[in-house]
């Protein structure tokens, strides 16, 4: 079957600050990992890379199946606006290929 895909890019002038956060939070529920610049969260359904950019935070989201797909969506987009409450950031995900 084929890996669907989505990505998303959220402007912040601390990137790092919030990888940390969600990786932190998520890790709670799921096996999650970062580093200063990546990282990832593991669900049992699809998965969630990270990587930091100039002013941005950079989300990629894989599951299997157009259902799964949107629970990562939404479960990510959730922790990631609580963690930015303060920013109250725009996170428009788009339907990419590999």
């Amino acid at each position: 079957m084929a890996v669907l895909r989505s990505e998303a890019s959220v402007g912040t002038m601390v990137p790092d600050r919030y990888l940390a956060q969600l990786c932190k939070h998520l890790s709670q529920e799921v096996p999650a990992s970062y580093s200063a610049r990546e990282g990832r969260a593991e669900f049992g359904f699809g998965h969630c890379s990270l990587q930091t950019a100039r002013h941005a935070l950079m989300l990629v989201v894989e599951a299997e199946d157009e259902t799964s797909l949107a629970r990562v969506q939404h479960i990510v987009s959730t922790y990631l606006e609580r963690s930015m409450w303060r920013e109250k950031p725009t996170i428009n995900w788009i339907r990419t290929s590999d």
